[in-house]
């Protein structure tokens, strides 16, 4: 799959089945904010092609910032996120480098809208990388905007896939509502 027209790929840090960080470039390369995204696990885009869920972000909201970023809770490849359980050994493995890779990537972005897509975490997959990403980012910014496209009913920023457009046009503000990193609307 393509990606959208005036969007390219600057950069997909993809190592050993292991997706760290997509950086995408926009049509408004003069906007102030990046748009700084945090899923639960990348899929198949990378340097080359895009997959559904980033195109349906990057035609949505993607043309009010100057670049797109997107990283995940865990950098393990994988299309199908209930697979994720078989996959335990992998995510262990690549915790830590895939924190330094969020790390770098929210110094590298500055000033940005926040959107967290993860979803429900999983108990023993990615609850405690949520968390300790969470609050890494948290220490490493100060009062960038927190958004989710819709709030799921644990308190999760839910996934953008399949959300109504306006949905997705209109992100909800949101803050942390416990030390879970649960979220709720501001």
């Amino acid at each position: 799959m393509e990606y959208p027209a005036g969007f390219k790929p600057i950069r997909a840090n993809v190592t050993n089945g292991c997706r760290y960080s997509l950086e995408i470039s926009t049509p408004k390369p003069n906007s102030q904010l990046t748009l700084f995204v945090l899923m639960m696990n990348p899929s198949v885009a990378n340097a080359k092609n895009s997959d559904r869920t980033i195109n349906t972000i990057l035609n949505t909201i993607g043309n009010r910032y100057r670049e797109v970023i997107v990283v995940n809770t865990t950098p393990v490849i994988e299309t199908d996120s209930k697979k994720l359980k078989g996959r335990l050994s992998a995510i262990h493995q690549n915790a830590l480098p895939n924190a330094k890779a969020v790390e770098h990537m929210v110094k590298k972005a500055q000033h940005f809208h926040f959107l967290v897509a993860t979803g429900d975490v999983v108990k023993g997959v990615n609850d405690s990388s949520y968390i300790e990403l969470m609050n890494r980012i948290d220490y490493l910014t100060t009062g960038d905007g927190l958004y989710v496209v819709k709030l799921t009913q644990h308190g999760y920023g839910g996934h953008p896939l399949y959300k109504p457009k306006a949905m997705i046009e209109n992100l909800t503000h949101v803050r942390k509502a416990d030390a879970q990193w649960h979220l709720k609307a501001v």
